[in-house]
């Protein structure tokens, strides 16, 4: 495929390091000439130099007719506008990396409509939610986002304690807006321990140390907590080091929800941006790897640590002095998926960072037409599957509980996505051409999918 990548930053780079290695014809453009220079040097994609205007650019480069065009700079209006004027001038399909979370609510202005953007990608955000929910619900098993973390997933045990068993699951007052897609359960035979993987209906029921998959939208995730009596942990204190835009983001998800957030950045105008942006917060210009300063500023003594630099040696190497320091509990972002061993072995979580979120998310797109993207969990048991609704799917129109004749008993349709709207998939929805659906199946089920969708 011929695809224009714009923004030849950290993000622009591995995007087209990765699309190059599976042989599409990539052309990276930029207006920092010495980027240029640097990823012609190590990769094989066509470099452009593009003036402070994109727009001549993006005209001249329409002839090579593209298949994509990806906005990647570190300017949300840029990438923005960069869209607008490539789908006007006959590009394919667009896609917009965006830093603020704010472009993706349509409850007030549709901004993928507005400016003729196909798919967004709000890596740096993703990235920031899985660090908090994982310093919120460290009980939790598995955590995976969709839609920009719009919908997220989680797995967890059902307590001991659990008093419900009786009580079968379409007459549990479940939180709105959330859906049970997996249970697994464990039994004791003869010959040792056998794994049940249960597709759950109506009728089926959950039992104490069931470990369930629930889908909700992020909003909701907080109710589940508290229905399932799951410990929560209520954050006070929380110390970022690294003041990149990941770090941003998850300082601002902490403040939402009450923490007091101190950040530690060594760039002294980076400190005074942070500090316009967070007044409420304590920034520290300093270098975050002083293990004195660290025990000065009494790092043991706040309910987490997040090292949030743009290098996975950085982010090891303070994150290993955090925890020598007395720092509770450490995370770290993780650039590279290779070295999350690395990180794991040292006793350290983490997250994988934005260019490979943002790389993922973009290959799922190019190489999806009905299948969007497929996960494997539960050691490739069964499979998370985003599929889109294709305009001569046999389940259109049907509303979800009717369509039992259609759907193999081990598949479940758990979130709609539909004009932008992201509704549960419960048993009164339909699913109309163009949406886009979340479901929960097996390995073997996986070939009925792009003939029923």
């Amino acid at each position: 495929m011929n695809i224009l990548i714009l923004g030849a930053g950290a993000m622009g780079s591995y995007l087209a390091s990765a699309l190059s290695k599976e042989e599409h014809h990539v052309i990276l453009a930029d207006q920092e000439i010495n980027r240029l220079d640097r990823t012609a040097k190590t990769m094989d994609v066509a470099t452009v130099y593009c003036a402070a205007s994109n727009w001549p650019l993006i005209q001249d480069l329409q002839g090579t007719s593209p298949d994509f065009f990806i906005a990647m700079t570190g300017s949300d209006e840029a990438n923005l506008a960069s869209c607008h004027m490539a789908k006007n001038l006959g590009y394919k399909t667009t896609i917009c990396r965006i830093t603020e979370r704010s472009y993706l609510d349509r409850s007030t202005l549709d901004f993928s409509r507005l400016f003729s953007v196909d798919r967004f990608i709000a890596a740096e955000v993703l990235c920031a939610e899985a660090m908090v929910s994982r310093l919120l619900a460290p009980t939790d098993k598995l955590q995976k986002s969709f839609h920009n973390g719009a919908v997220q997933m989680k797995s967890f045990l059902i307590p001991k304690n659990w008093k419900q068993q009786d009580i079968p699951l379409k007459k549990l007052s479940l939180p709105e807006e959330m859906v049970i897609g997996l249970i697994l359960r464990k039994k004791q035979t003869a010959t040792g321990e056998e794994k049940i993987f249960i597709f759950p209906h109506g009728d089926d029921v959950l039992l104490p140390e069931d470990e369930v998959v629930v889908i909700a939208a992020r909003n909701h995730m907080p109710l589940i907590q508290e229905f399932f009596f799951l410990p929560l942990l209520r954050l006070k204190h929380v110390m970022i080091i690294g003041g990149s835009s990941v770090g941003m983001h998850v300082a601002k998800l902490l403040e939402e929800i009450g923490a007091k957030v101190k950040i530690v950045e060594i760039e002294e105008k980076r400190c005074e941006v942070l500090a316009n942006i967070f007044p409420e917060a304590t920034i520290l210009h300093h270098d975050g790897s002083d293990a004195s300063f660290l025990l000065e500023e009494k790092l043991a003594q706040t309910d987490a640590c997040i090292t949030a630099m743009q290098s996975d040696e950085k982010n090891l190497l303070v994150a290993s002095i955090a925890k020598k320091a007395g720092a509770k509990n450490v995370l770290s972002t993780v650039y590279d998926p290779s070295r999350k061993d690395v990180f794991q072995e040292l006793g350290i979580h983490y997250a994988l960072s934005g260019p490979v979120l943002a790389a993922n998310q973009i290959l799922s797109i190019i190489h999806g037409n009905t299948v969007r993207s497929i996960s494997s969990i539960f050691d490739d048991e069964a499979r998370v599957v985003e599929m889109k609704v294709s305009k001569d799917s046999v389940l259109i129109g049907v509303p979800i509980a009717d369509l039992k004749a259609y759907l193999p008993n081990d598949l479940l349709i758990c979130v709609i996505e539909s004009k932008g709207a992201l509704m549960i998939g419960k048993g009164d929805r339909i699913l109309s051409p163009g949406d886009n659906v979340i479901l929960l199946t097996t390995p073997r089920s996986i070939h009925e999918l792009e003939h029923l969708f």
